[in-house]
């Protein structure tokens, strides 16, 4: 533990004069007021308030494989940077707690911005309880702790561009999950758990009968999403302490 906490002081310490902070921080305010600025023009609170939780919430997460793609790239391309990984390989006795501190950090930063875009839009749009917009930061960023495992594998192994393109398709499968066609597969792929939990937790607001089956759902996609991070988490462990780090001719 006490190993996995230096490295994670020690990354922090390097990514302050990077873009991985300020990512963090500048999309989530940015969205946030660029919805709200946009709201105030069509009613405010008082005109189809669900509706409008409901598309912030899905564009939100729609928005994240690709933040998260060209947060892992600019992570994974900071350590090739530094030797070809070795830094990152051999600066502690244990390859695991290396890796897993550096993930465990980027979530960190990953649950500060779902909580600054979800809490900003909260207190422009006051039309659902404290408690819905708590359960809705957690659906935003419990969603995407997978997805965050896969892209730093993706960055580490393949490098940046191969991180922020998977992101960007991300992206673009997460918009794609909110048709008709995710309504039967979207357990099954990653990039949907993040958008269609927060439709599960609007939705019995929209339809009050809805509620029993909005919660059954929510329960057994946070439960095929956490289980799924876990056996990802483990993967990538057992990965990186055999993986010798990017080879000269890649």
């Amino acid at each position: 533990m006490r190993m996995l906490l230096r490295w994670m002081r020690s990354e922090r310490i390097k990514w302050k004069r990077t873009l991985i902070p300020w990512i963090h921080i500048a999309a989530p305010i940015l969205g946030a007021f660029l919805f709200l600025w946009y709201f105030s023009f069509t009613g405010g609170n008082a005109k189809n308030p669900t509706g409008k939780i409901a598309g912030y919430l899905e564009v939100l997460s729609s928005a994240f494989p690709t933040l998260i793609g060209l947060i892992c790239g600019l992570a994974a391309g900071q350590e090739e940077q530094a030797g070809g990984f070795q830094v990152m390989l051999c600066g502690l006795r244990s390859r695991a707690a290396a890796c897993a501190g550096t993930l465990f950090l980027l979530l960190l930063f990953s649950a500060g911005s779902a909580a600054l875009a979800v809490g900003l839009f909260a207190a422009g749009f006051r039309s659902a309880s404290a408690g819905f917009y708590i359960r809705a930061v957690f659906a935003v960023w419990g969603g995407n702790v997978f997805l965050y495992i896969l892209h730093l594998f993706v960055g580490l192994r393949f490098g940046r561009s191969a991180s922020i393109g998977l992101g960007v398709a991300g992206s673009l499968i997460s918009a794609l999950m909110l048709t008709g066609l995710g309504d039967k597969i979207w357990l099954f792929v990653p990039w949907a758990w993040s958008v269609r939990l927060c439709d599960f937790l609007v939705l019995p607001m929209r339809y009050a009968s809805a509620s029993a089956a909005a919660s059954a759902a929510l329960r057994l996609g946070a439960g095929i999403a956490a289980l799924a991070s876990c056996v990802a988490f483990a993967a990538l462990l057992i990965w990186f302490e055999r993986w010798e780090g990017a080879r000269p001719d890649e």
